[in-house]
């Protein structure tokens, strides 16, 4: 399960006032857990050739109504043996800068060795809380 941030909610609200913000085009990996919404990065963010921050094109999709979901997706390709433990969305492609809009943890968790591939799909709908 994945938790929204409070940085990307500043963010979110900077695009729908019309300032200039920074848009979530980048999907991290790491190897720690139990980051919440007040966190800006991943606990241990992986540096591994082939599992760094990689840049997507993210799209709006449909959960409930047309366009209320932001959603990213990225194909990882590990090239040395780690276990990835935890996803998120940033709006910068350097690791530990920017803001996270999203984390969470994974279950089960990813082992790799090399050659393995990990495709992560983070998904964040916009909604008015119950």
């Amino acid at each position: 399960m994945a938790t929204s941030c409070n940085t990307g909610y500043s963010e979110i609200a900077k695009a729908l006032a019309g300032e200039a913000y920074d848009v979530f085009k980048y999907i991290g990996v790491g190897k720690g857990t139990g980051q919440g919404a007040t966190h800006t990065k991943l606990s241990s963010e992986c540096t591994e050739t082939g599992l760094t921050r990689a840049a997507i094109t993210p799209t709006s999709e449909k959960t409930t109504e047309t366009d209320d979901t932001w959603q990213g997706i990225n194909t990882f390709t590990a090239t040395t043996t780690t276990t990835v433990t935890e996803a998120g969305a940033f709006n910068n492609a350097t690791i530990d800068l920017g803001d996270m809009l999203m984390v969470g943890d994974l279950s089960p968790t990813a082992p790799m060795v090399k050659d393995d591939t990990l495709k992560v799909t983070l998904s964040v709908q916009l909604k008015a809380s119950a």
